[in-house]
């Protein structure tokens, strides 16, 4: 028999749980570039950070080649670096935690996203509306 989880804003956290999750800090869902180093960053595999928390990430790696079990994450971006060890493995997915807590280092990329007013929008039609 199955439990019932009442819905609410922490229903998946729940859910999750319930499910044998067994995380100890809340996840960020992300979509963020990332390198992993190893042998003193002489060797790097591209990577994507799909989710992160406090206490490790879950990367998506792209190609056949796997990640070694211990590596340094780096995320330019945000200026992020972690010493990083595999906990489990699933198709492309990777699932590690952190060794020691991430270090900031000043970003090597900067995102720039520029908002667009209603004003500034593309418009697909021809004629404007009257």
């Amino acid at each position: 028999m199955s439990a019932v989880i009442p819905f609410h804003a922490g229903g998946a956290a729940l859910a999750a749980k319930a499910q044998g999750d067994n995380r100890v800090a809340p996840r960020r869902r992300m979509l963020k570039a990332g390198i992993i180093a190893y042998n003193g960053r002489y060797a790097t595999l591209p990577c994507m950070v799909r989710d992160m928390s406090a206490t490790g990430a879950r990367l998506r790696l792209s190609g056949s080649v796997g990640a070694p079990d211990t590596f340094e994450l780096i995320i330019e971006l945000d200026g992020l670096e972690a010493n990083c060890e595999v906990v489990w493995r699933r198709d492309q997915d990777v699932g590690v935690r952190f060794v020691s807590a991430p270090r900031r280092v000043a970003p090597k990329r900067t995102q720039v996203i520029n908002a667009l007013t209603p004003a500034q929008a593309p418009s697909l039609r021809r004629k404007p509306i009257t």
